[in-house]
């Protein structure tokens, strides 16, 4: 991350770090980074794999695994002091995470789970991005879906492409990513698009919005979603631009180039 991102991704993870037993504002953390919540949100999942809510509830069991080591605190309090509404809520989350229930933590001692404060990269990111802005663009898609998380659609797309690229062949290839805006886990759908119709389509009409055009080469779907999340850590926050509630869209053209369109207010 160059400096100035750096900074402020830091200053969001000190704030959670500081009212983890607090009521966290979302509000408070678009402030720190200089954008709406939606752009906030979006931000933070392609910068540390997690949703602001997902990282959150794991920071807040993760220490809640020291406050029951030392004893001292009954289960409702811990719960309460981490923002549950009930011992039975907490335990609850505390078993998804964990695998067993706070009251048999003594016995789970050699199974215990941390999940550690967000360290962000030690070396800048100094990859040069060359784009433009692109206004008021519409697109008519056809196109099949792949439910599936923005943490594993790298490695789940490819597969999806194996097996519907007949489909497609021959016509204009794209891909999209739709971000879940509700999701705690970030789930997300994946479409493989086309600008003809094609076998099992269906049609998808993007409403007009501005867009962030960047052109790259493709050689694999782990680069590009390490071009994507640079991007996501550098651009958008360094310049402060706010995101459109749109899918990502990569259009594959030949000779292994591709284009990357990002929506932006």
């Amino acid at each position: 991350m160059n400096k100035q991102s750096n900074q402020r991704f830091n200053e969001l993870i000190e704030y959670i770090e500081k009212n983890i037993c607090e009521e966290i504002s979302y509000k408070k953390l678009s402030q720190i980074l200089g954008v709406n919540e939606y752009t906030m949100h979006r931000i933070f999942l392609f910068v540390t794999n997690y949703t602001v809510a997902e990282y959150i509830r794991k920071r807040r069991l993760s220490m809640a695994v020291i406050d029951l080591l030392e004893g001292k605190e009954k289960i409702l309090d811990i719960a309460i002091k981490y923002n549950y509404e009930s011992s039975q809520a907490f335990s609850r989350a505390f078993k998804s995470m964990m695998g067993f229930l706070p009251s048999e933590i003594n016995n789970n001692k050699n199974s215990l789970k941390f999940f550690p404060k967000y360290e962000l990269e030690s070396e800048e990111i100094v990859d040069e991005f060359n784009y433009h802005i692109e206004e008021n663009l519409k697109f008519d898609f056809y196109v099949i879906p792949l439910k599936t998380t923005v943490r594993e659609c790298h490695i789940e797309a490819p597969e999806f492409w194996k097996k519907n690229y007949k489909y497609v062949e021959g016509k204009s290839e794209l891909g999209l990513l739709q971000y879940d805006k509700n999701s705690q886990f970030g789930d997300a759908i994946y479409y493989i698009a086309s600008k003809e119709k094609f076998e099992k389509s269906k049609e998808l009409k993007l409403r007009g919005a501005n867009y962030l055009v960047f052109e790259t080469e493709y050689t694999n779907s782990t680069r590009l979603d390490e071009f994507c999340r640079k991007i996501y850590r550098t651009v958008i926050i360094t310049c402060n631009y706010e995101l459109e509630d749109l899918p990502d869209i990569e259009e594959y053209l030949e000779n292994d180039k591709m284009k990357l369109y990002i929506p932006i207010k």
